[in-house]
C-alpha cells in the first residue's frame, strides 16, 4: 500500500453526513405530516439515520486507518440491511454509499470500498436468492418509504461528497489523482506535502510524515502546523502567502527541534500548482548549516588570532625601539669619535652596529605600521600639499644611501606648477622612501634611479624606475604579502624584510589608490603608485 495518506478527511465527511440526516429527517417529517401516522415512517427514518450518527461520532479519530475501515464496514452493513428490508434489488443503490464515502480518504481506500461493496452486494443477492427472500418484511407503505428515502439519501450523499471534494481543491482521493504524491512523493529526497486551497494538509510522503511526526497527530493539520508553531510557522505562512501572491515558488529556511534534543534546519520550498493548492518540499539542510557555523567559528578564531598576533608584534616592536635608539645613539657617538680616537677595527665595528641598529629600527617601524593597518588603527591625516616637495625631501633622505651605493637619482617633477594632492603627507613620504630604498638597494654600481610625479587624468602617478635585476611574474604576483621576497632579492648581497612593497601597497589602498609593478628579469623594474588627487577620505 502507498505511503501517501490523506490527512484531513474530517471536515469533508461532516457535510455529507449532515446532508444525509437532513434528507432522512425531512422525508420522515413529510410522510408523517401527509399520513398523520408515525409508524412505520419513524422507525425507518431512525434506522437510516444510525450509520450517519455513528459516522459523526468517529470524526475525532477519522485520521486513523482503523476508523476509516470501521466506517466503510458500517456503511456496508447498512447497505446489506437496507437491501434485505427493501426486497431484492430495489435498494442495491445504497451500496454506492461505500465508495462515495471512501472518496474522502485515499485512492487505495476507494479501491478497497469498491471491492467490498461488490462482494457484499453479490453475497446479499445470492443469499436472498438461495433462501427465497424476494419480498420485504415491511408493510407495503413502509417498503415504499424505505426505497424512496434510501434512494434519496444515497443520491444526496453522493452529490454532497463530490461537492466536498471539489470545495477542498480536489484534494479527495478521486479528485487528487492527477496531483497525488503517490506516484513520485517517496522518490523525492526530503519531505513532500500537498495542501488544499484551505491550507489543510492533504497528502504527505513517508519521509515528510517521519520528519515532522505527523503519524502521531489526529487533529486537522494546517500549513503552519508542520513547524509546530512559533517563528518557524510564521516564516512558512509568509512564504506561502508570497508564493500565492506571485504565483511562483518561495523558499524559506526554518530550524526546528528534533527528537535527539538538537536542532534540524530545513529549506522549505513552497510552490502553487495553479489549482489553489500548495506543494511543499522540506529538505534537511542541517549539515550545510553546521558547516556554515563551523566556518563562522573558524573565521572568528582566525580573526582573534590575527588580532592577537598584531598586538603581539606591535607590543614587542614598540618595546624594542627604546634600546635600539640607545644603540644607534651610542654607536653614532663612537663613529664620530666624540670622546677621542678609536682603533681602526673598533671604528669599523661602530659603523656596523650603527647600520644594523638603523636597519632594525626601520624594520620595526614597518612592522608597527602594518600592525596598525591590520588592527584598523592606522588613521590617515589628509592634507593638501605639493607632491613635488615630498618627492624632493624623500630623495634628500635617501641620497646618502644612494651615494654610498654609487647610484644616481634623477628627479622628474613639474618645476613651475604645483602638483597638488590631498592625502596623508607622512604616508606619501613613506611610500616614496620604500620605493626609492628598494630601487637603490637593487641597482648596480653606476646605475640610475628615476623618480617622477605627474598628473594623469586627475590621478597623481608616483613612479620609481631602476636598472636592477628585475622581477619574475611569480615575484610580482606575491607583491603585497608580508615578508615575501623575490628571487632577485635573495640572490644579491642586500638585506630586506619583504615588508617594503607590502606596506606601499597597503598605504596606497588606504588612499583608494593602487600599486602597479612592471618588470622583466634582467630589465629593471618600474613601480608606479596611483593616488587620487582629491582623496574621498579627506
Amino acid at each position: 500500500m502507498s505511503q501517501v495518506a490523506n490527512m484531513s478527511p474530517k471536515p469533508r465527511l461532516m457535510g455529507p453526513m449532515l446532508i444525509w440526516l437532513v434528507v432522512i429527517m425531512a422525508g420522515a417529517a413529510v410522510a408523517i405530516f401527509a399520513t398523520g401516522a408515525v409508524e412505520p415512517f419513524g422507525k425507518v427514518a431512525v434506522s437510516l439515520a444510525i450509520p450517519a450518527l455513528i459516522s459523526l461520532l468517529l470524526l475525532p479519530v477519522l485520521n486513523q486507518t482503523w476508523s476509516q475501515v470501521l466506517l466503510l464496514a458500517l456503511w456496508t452493513g447498512f447497505a446489506v440491511t437496507a437491501t434485505l428490508l427493501g426486497g431484492l434489488s430495489q435498494l442495491a443503490i445504497t451500496f454506492l454509499c461505500i465508495p462515495a464515502i471512501a472518496m474522502l480518504f485515499t485512492r487505495e481506500r476507494v479501491i478497497e470500498a469498491l471491492v467490498l461493496a461488490a462482494l457484499a452486494l453479490i453475497a446479499t443477492l445470492l443469499s436472498m436468492s438461495l433462501i427465497g427472500l424476494g419480498a420485504s418484511p415491511l408493510s407495503e407503505s413502509g417498503t415504499d418509504f424505505l426505497i424512496m428515502l434510501g434512494t434519496a439519501g444515497t443520491l444526496s450523499l453522493i452529490i454532497a461528497t463530490m461537492i466536498a471534494v471539489a470545495q477542498s481543491g480536489g484534494s479527495g482521493a478521486v479528485g487528487s489523482s492527477a496531483a497525488s504524491l503517490g506516484l513520485w512523493g517517496d522518490a523525492v529526497v526530503g519531505g513532500v506535502f500537498r495542501f488544499g486551497s484551505d491550507d489543510r494538509l492533504v497528502d504527505a510522503n513517508s519521509e515528510g510524515r517521519e520528519q515532522f511526526g505527523l503519524d502521531q497527530l489526529s487533529e486537522d493539520i494546517l500549513l503552519g502546523d508542520i513547524a509546530g508553531g512559533g517563528e518557524a510557522s510564521v516564516r512558512i505562512r509568509d512564504a506561502a502567502d508570497m508564493a500565492r501572491r506571485n504565483n511562483m515558488s518561495s523558499v524559506t529556511r526554518v530550524t526546528l527541534p528534533n527528537s535527539a534534543g538538537t536542532k534540524t534546519s530545513y529549506d522549505v520550498n513552497i510552490t502553487p500548482n495553479g489549482r489553489g493548492e500548495l506543494l511543499v518540499h522540506a529538505l534537511d539542510r542541517t549539515d550545510d548549516a553546521e558547516q556554515l557555523e563551523a566556518l563562522r567559528q573558524s573565521q572568528t578564531v582566525a580573526e582573534r588570532e590575527a588580532r592577537e598576533k598584531t598586538l603581539f608584534f606591535a607590543g614587542v616592536s614598540h618595546e624594542l625601539r627604546t634600546p635600539l635608539n640607545a644603540i644607534i645613539g651610542f654607536s653614532d657617538m663612537m663613529r664620530s669619535r666624540l670622546f677621542g680616537p678609536l682603533p681602526g677595527k673598533y671604528a669599523e665595528y661602530a659603523d656596523l652596529i650603527h647600520d644594523s641598529g638603523q636597519y632594525m629600527l626601520d624594520l620595526i617601524g614597518d612592522v608597527l605600521d602594518l600592525s596598525k593597518v591590520e588592527a584598523g588603527k592606522y588613521t590617515l591625516l589628509p592634507d593638501t600639499f605639493d607632491v613635488a616637495d615630498v618627492v624632493r625631501s624623500s630623495v634628500k633622505m635617501i641620497r646618502p644611501s644612494a651615494d654610498s651605493a654609487e647610484v644616481t637619482i634623477e628627479i622628474i617633477v613639474p618645476e613651475d606648477d604645483a602638483l597638488l594632492i590631498t592625502a596623508d603627507r607622512k604616508a606619501t613620504r613613506q611610500i616614496l622612501l620604500n620605493l626609492l630604498s628598494n630601487a637603490v638597494k637593487f641597482s648596480p654600481k653606476g646605475g640610475m634611479v628615476r623618480v617622477s610625479a605627474e598628473d594623469v587624468d586627475g590621478v597623481v602617478c608616483l613612479s620609481v624606475v631602476d636598472e636592477g635585476p628585475g622581477m619574475s611574474a611569480d615575484d610580482i604576483s606575491r607583491i603585497g604579502e608580508p615578508f615575501a621576497q623575490g628571487h632577485s632579492a635573495q640572490s644579491i648581497d642586500a638585506r630586506g624584510s619583504g615588508l617594503g612593497l607590502s606596506l606601499v601597497k597597503t598605504l596606497a589602498e588606504l588612499h583608494n589608490g593602487r600599486l602597479d609593478i612592471r618588470s622583466d628579469r634582467g630589465d629593471g623594474t618600474v613601480a608606479r603608485v596611483y593616488l587620487p588627487s582629491i582623496n574621498p577620505q579627506a
